[in-house]
């Protein structure tokens, strides 16, 4: 059985697959197999992606759903397939450098206590400019990638879902990958507290070196988004609360998450009232799950600390 199971989602990817697929083949690191999921809903779109793939690995796992099951609820069908313990979780648009998967290995393979890994990753449309050293705490409404790029190793809050590397045991302590219901965006974010509730932490390794195309760029208005992200984002932050907050993360960071949200959703509901309308109704209905879910954390052990400092 290899080391490590690469997991990638795909959806209408086969305009820009194949810088992912040739920096696979290039990797200096070989202990590893690789799973896709095709969320496209689009049956020739699958084919196209199928036969790249098959150029790339006859031997690797390609799976398509019938539908679109977002990036949750697809990795988490392709985490079911496999009982490798470590996972990488990759988008379709990045790419690694050779020595990428060497040095995340290494590093997460060198302490038990490190439950997951991030690299340097820089745009794929600039090089010059960072778009992800690891996700970087700065109150419980606002955990951002980190856009700078230190030159030491060390430890960061967590790492992006996009190029993530994480050791599957720590998962499973930390309540399981993602709930398939967040189907897209700050599910990383979620694993990353829950990872540092369960003691774990996350490591940055500068030798590591990606890149990543990021369809939404920073300085992007919400408003010109998808609305289906502007309603999954503000919808799955509040997840988050529900989830973590607590009154031992202190007065500091209450006082700077009510100030964040309060602009937060002032925003949406001027700029995007029916989506901002949606999401409250989409809360209102899955907070009993995640209440119960608030409640099965605690039981699998995972205090609440603090987490600004």
């Amino acid at each position: 059985m290899p080391r490590l199971a690469i997991q990638i989602i795909l959806y209408k990817s086969s305009p820009h697959l194949a810088p992912l697929l040739d920096s696979l083949k290039a990797q200096t690191y070989r202990d590893f197999e690789v799973f896709f999921l095709d969320n496209s809903e689009d049956s020739i779109e699958s084919e196209h992606t199928r036969a790249l793939v098959a150029t790339y690995d006859t031997h690797a796992t390609f799976k398509v759903t019938r539908s679109n099951v977002g990036f949750a609820g697809g990795h988490v069908q392709m985490y079911e397939m496999h009982s490798i313990p470590f996972v990488m979780l990759l988008n379709d648009d990045a790419k690694l450098g050779p020595d990428y998967l060497k040095c995340a290995m290494e590093r997460i393979e060198s302490d038990e206590k490190i439950a997951s890994v991030t690299g340097l990753v820089y745009r794929m449309d600039d090089h010059r400019t960072v778009d992800t050293s690891g996700l970087e705490y700065r109150c419980m409404a606002h955990i951002v990638d980190r856009q700078h790029a230190p030159e030491s190793a060390g430890k960061v809050f967590g790492v992006s879902g996009a190029v993530g590397l994480y050791r599957c045991s720590a998962i499973e302590k930390a309540g399981g990958l993602f709930d398939p219901t967040w189907f897209m965006y700050k599910e990383d974010v979620d694993l990353a507290i829950r990872l540092r509730r369960a003691g774990f932490v996350a490591w940055y390794e500068p030798c590591a070196i990606a890149w990543h195309k990021r369809g939404i760029k920073k300085g992007d208005k919400m408003r010109k988004r998808p609305a289906l992200l502007r309603e999954h984002a503000y919808r799955n932050q509040h997840h988050i609360y529900t989830l973590h907050a607590a009154a031992s993360l202190g007065f500091k960071d209450f006082f700077c998450s009510l100030l964040f949200e309060l602009a937060r959703t002032f925003v949406m509901i001027i700029t995007s009232p029916i989506v901002w309308f949606r999401a409250v109704i989409s809360l209102a209905q899955s907070f009993p799950r995640f209440w119960r879910r608030r409640s099965e954390l605690e039981k699998l052990g995972l205090p609440h600390r603090r987490m600004l400092v």
